[in-house]
């Protein structure tokens, strides 16, 4: 038995994490790549309904050290989804998974092994700031990587990564066009750095010209990188191969993973998981409320989510609104039809701007914690926010709906995104009825004073 230490959470390896019989004499981390030019060797197939080779990415990750515990398996329902689960039954507590470090494709190691891009930062500062190098640095890694072909020690990993992605760098235009004003936001911002790579590369000397004007491959290293990286404290991105398969569920996850004393990382179960389950991961907190922003990232329906953000969009921020929860994240519509009472606080708080003495006395309760005289607000003037909230909500119903009839007269062909689009705008539909049916009964009572 090999105890790791992760975090205050002792893990006992069980033999099934003894180590492999053959270990490569040469881990990736150290393997310079020894071309930086386009290889001739086989490359990755891209297309679109290649085959994800999961096989030989169980071969090759077994060859490096990977292991995994007793009934730990990948698995897939429709062949393009693959995803790990247990066929055994594992207690909290169990180590599912161990990748040793030197798996990682990391962006701190790109920026040492091709060295500082100062051109290429200088335009992504521009454009973007420096807080996207990490993301650059690590597209480059994964762009050279594919480059060399079966040269490349992560060929294996790539080949098993998917070849169609949905999120907001994959989406045309006409797609923007359809989701409501947040999700094409966040998909838009999603394209934007995207693009932001793509240009930086021009820089880059060591990559060639014809692969720089790749435009589908560019978009599919740049998707690999955003939907499978993690973002460390610092800045920094890390893909961990294998680790990498497991999916988001807001409604409860039952893996989380820790680094041990070399670096090396450890999934371990936070619950007692049946046999037959899958087994999921948190992309973290921000994703657990925001299924718009999940679905411009990372390309799926989150229909796990219990909430949506409230949607207003039309609110000035400022320091006083952040502090009484003017957030994506604390502004919220549940499908049980409840609202966040940040929701209330925020619409009280503008309709007090007619009397600044009264918007800062309840300003002052909410910060405070003073309940009495913050409930006592609500209470005085409930009506004229649940009117307010009520405009709000069939106007956005009005929207999506029209959102609706405009995707209808769109080619799918086209645009095969848009049924995905479609399932998002529906979830907010469903939201915002829930919610609706809860607050008209209220709206109606206060109409009648």
């Amino acid at each position: 038995m090999l105890a790791l230490l992760c975090g205050s959470l002792t893990i006992s390896f069980s033999s099934a994490f003894s180590p492999p019989a053959r270990l490569p004499s040469e881990p990736p981390t150290q393997i310079i790549s020894r071309s930086r030019t386009a290889s001739f060797q086989t490359k990755v197939d891209l297309s679109e309904f290649a085959v994800r080779d999961v096989s030989a990415l169980q071969d090759w990750a077994y060859n490096y050290g990977v292991q995994q515990m007793d009934g730990f398996e990948l698995t897939s329902d429709d062949g393009l989804d693959v995803y790990p689960r247990t066929n055994v039954d594992a207690p909290a507590g169990s180590s599912v998974l161990y990748v040793p470090a030197n798996l990682f494709l990391t962006s701190y190691s790109a920026r040492e092994e091709f060295g500082v891009q100062q051109e290429a930062e200088k335009l992504i500062g521009a454009l973007a700031g420096s807080d996207q190098f990490p993301l650059f640095y690590l597209f480059l890694k994964v762009l050279n990587e594919y480059n060399l072909g079966e040269e490349s020690p992560w060929y294996p990993w790539l080949s098993s990564l998917p070849r169609v992605f949905n999120n907001g760098a994959s989406m045309t235009p006409t797609c923007y066009d359809c989701l409501p004003p947040l999700a094409a936001k966040f998909s838009m911002q999603e394209r934007v750095r995207c693009i932001n790579c793509r240009q930086a590369l021009k820089d880059v000397d060591f990559i060639d010209d014809s692969t720089k004007k790749n435009e589908d491959l560019l978009k599919w290293v740049y998707n690999v990188v955003e939907t499978r990286s993690i973002e460390m404290d610092g800045g920094e991105r890390v893909i961990i191969p294998m680790f990498d398969m497991f999916n988001h569920c807001s409604a409860g996850h039952e893996i989380e993973m820790s680094f041990d004393e070399s670096g090396s990382a450890v999934a371990y179960t936070t619950v007692d998981v049946p046999a037959g389950s899958p087994l999921h991961v948190s992309y973290g907190n921000y994703y657990l409320t925001n299924p718009s922003a999940t679905f411009a990232k990372y390309g799926f329906i989150d229909e796990s989510c219990p909430s949506t953000f409230c949607k207003m969009m039309d609110i000035i921020p400022s320091t006083e609104l952040r502090d009484i929860g003017l957030s994506f994240s604390r502004m919220l519509f549940y499908n049980t039809g409840e609202v966040s009472e940040e929701v209330y606080d925020v619409l009280l708080y503008q309709i007090l701007s007619e009397s600044k003495q009264a918007q800062k006395e309840f300003y002052n309760a909410c910060v405070n914690g003073d309940y009495e005289t913050k409930q006592a607000y609500h209470n005085e003037y409930m009506g004229k926010t649940i009117a307010k909230l009520k405009d709000h909500v069939d106007k956005f119903l009005k929207d999506l709906q029209s959102l609706s009839d405009k995707t209808m007269t769109k080619d799918v062909n086209e645009h095969p995104r848009l049924p995905l689009i479609m399932a998002h705008n529906e979830l907010c539909y469903n939201i915002f009825m829930s919610v609706k049916s809860n607050i008209d009964p209220i709206a109606q009572q206060y109409s009648q004073y």
